[in-house]
This record gives structure tokens, C-alpha cells and sequence, in this order.
């Protein structure tokens, strides 16, 4: 080689590898955006469910069974979907009779109120609750509505009411406002009554 011939410089390692580098760097690019399109796609929101195994304690009734007697055209037992409202239970029943206490379901009945498993709903007929004692010394004015003279939770007056023990003026309130109940372990459920005032009263007690 002549001295008059240019001398080239030697070629770094970049400058013989640059194009190699800078298509490995854009593969590796993809690849990582692939197994990220790739790990998203198989995540889900949905809870993983088990069929079979569903606690059945906590499941609702879809069924419920309410008895309904006194002056209604069909008496009797009726089963209804849960979450049924007494007024459902008066339309199965046929409605009131010509003979029913009209004041008193108005005054009394709420007719919204959700129906319970198990429930029993009395329409009294004209008079039954204000009617005078019979021959046989029973008195159905009001609370007294059976042979062995219990209390109506759902009838009686304040001043039948405070006849029992431990129930004083504010309880008898509280109870009259509760109405109508379709059980009397209601009064303790709703904390109408307290546990020690309950247990006295239970035994004197009807529907």
C-alpha cells in the first residue's frame, strides 16, 4: 500500500452490527407485547363459581304458606310467592264479605305489609270486635277471641292490652301501632316486648 492511498479506519462493533441489534431489539418488542395481549386475554373479572355446592341455609323460600280466615269469601290456607303483600292474600281469598268489619280493616289492616311463612290473618265480622259477652261467659270484645279468653294482638283494646302483665301504656302503643301481626312471636321479633315481659304474656296471647 502507498502512502498516497487513504488509510480506512477500522469499523466498530456497532457500525457492523447496528442493523442485526435494531431488528433483535424490534423483535423483542413484539414478543413482549405479544405475551402481554396474551396474559390479559386469558384474566377474567368473573368470580370462578361451583356448581353443587351453594349454601342452601341462606337461600329464600320462593313458596310461602299464610292461613286467612274470618269474613272473606274463600277461608282457608294459601301458598304464595315470597315477598307477597296482605292485599294479595285478601284477592286469593275473594275479597271481604257483605258481613266484614270495614272500619276495622281500615282503621287496622295494612294492606301493604309483607306476608310471612307460616302467618295466620283474622277479618273480624260487624260487631265480632265490640259485641257483648255470650251466654257461655265468653267475651269476644276486642282481645278475648277463643274459649279460653286470650288477648287479641290484632284486636283488642288499650285497655284490654294493659291488663297484661308487665305491659304498661307505652307497650300497649307500640302494640296497637305494630298491627296487624301475622304470628305473636312477632312482639318479640319486632322488639314490641322485651324477652322477660314476652315469656309472662305468650300463653295469654292469640292472634
Amino acid at each position: 500500500m502507498s502512502d498516497e492511498e487513504e488509510k480506512v479506519p477500522p469499523r466498530t462493533f456497532f457500525e457492523l452490527y447496528k442493523w442485526s441489534m435494531v431488528l433483535g431489539a424490534v423483535s423483542i418488542f413484539f414478543i413482549l407485547s405479544a405475551l402481554v395481549l396474551l396474559f390479559r386475554t386469558t384474566q377474567t373479572t368473573e368470580p370462578i363459581r361451583f356448581s353443587g355446592i351453594e349454601s342452601s341455609g341462606s337461600a329464600q323460600p320462593q313458596k310461602i304458606m299464610v292461613d286467612i280466615e274470618g269474613a272473606v269469601v274463600k277461608p282457608g290456607v294459601y301458598r304464595l310467592a315470597n315477598g307477597s303483600r296482605i292485599d294479595d292474600l285478601l284477592s286469593l281469598a275473594g275479597g271481604l264479605t257483605d258481613t266484614a268489619d270495614t272500619v276495622w280493616v281500615g282503621k287496622t289492616l295494612n294492606k301493604a305489609a309483607l306476608l310471612l311463612d307460616g302467618g295466620k290473618l283474622f277479618i273480624p265480622t260487624k260487631g265480632e270486635i265490640s259485641s257483648p259477652q255470650s251466654s257461655n261467659q265468653e267475651s269476644v270484645a276486642g282481645a278475648v277471641s277463643s274459649v279460653n279468653s286470650l288477648i287479641s294482638i290484632n284486636s283488642a283494646s288499650a285497655k284490654e292490652l294493659d291488663t297484661l302483665p308487665g305491659v304498661g301504656e307505652v307497650t300497649t302503643q307500640k302494640i296497637i301501632a305494630g298491627r296487624p301481626y301475622q304470628t305473636i312471636e312477632e312482639l318479640l321479633s319486632r322488639k314490641i316486648v322485651g324477652q322477660s315481659v314476652y315469656e309472662k304474656i305468650k300463653s295469654q296471647l292469640t292472634l
